[in-house]
C-alpha cells in the first residue's frame, strides 16, 4: 500500500453542515464513519479532473434524497500520520476505497475526523452541477 502514499482521496458531502464556504473549511462531521462501521468511503482521484471527480460522485455516490454539496480532498499521506489506512474497494466504482479502522468509541472517531478535516480541501460543487 506504500505507492498509495502519494494518492489524493475525496470524499463527497450531501450537507451545507459539514462544511464552511464562508472560511473554505471541512467540518469534521464530513469525516465521520457511519456508526457502527470502521470504514469511511472515499473514492482515489489523482489522475481524474474536476470534472470527472463531480461526475463519479453523481453517478455513484449522489441519490435522490442525497444531493451533493461539496467535497473534502486529501493526501494518503494524511491517513498514515494518524494510524489509518486506505483499502482500495472497487464497488460500486474501481476508484472507490476505504479509510479504516475507525475506531468505534465516539470520542476516538471524532479525534480522528477532526485530524483528517484540517488537512482537508474544500471544493465546493460548480453551480452548474448543484440541480444535476
Amino acid at each position: 500500500m506504500d505507492s498509495l502514499r502519494g494518492d489524493i482521496l475525496t470524499r463527497f458531502i450531501f450537507s451545507k453542515k459539514h462544511f464552511s464556504i464562508e472560511n473554505r473549511t471541512v467540518k469534521y462531521g464530513a469525516f465521520l464513519p457511519p456508526p457502527n462501521s470502521a470504514d469511511l468511503s472515499v473514492f482515489f482521484v489523482l489522475s481524474l479532473t474536476n470534472s470527472e471527480i463531480w461526475e463519479i460522485g453523481r453517478e455513484y455516490v449522489q441519490t435522490e434524497q442525497r444531493k451533493l454539496k461539496a467535497r473534502a480532498d486529501l493526501s494518503v499521506k494524511n491517513l498514515y500520520a494518524i494510524n489509518l489506512k486506505v483499502l482500495p474497494d472497487t464497488q460500486p466504482h474501481e476508484l472507490h476505497a476505504n479509510i479504516t479502522p475507525f475506531p468505534l468509541d465516539k470520542r476516538e472517531r471524532a479525534s480522528l475526523a477532526r485530524k483528517l478535516a484540517v488537512v482537508s480541501k474544500l471544493e465546493i460543487i460548480p453551480s452548474e452541477d448543484t440541480n444535476s
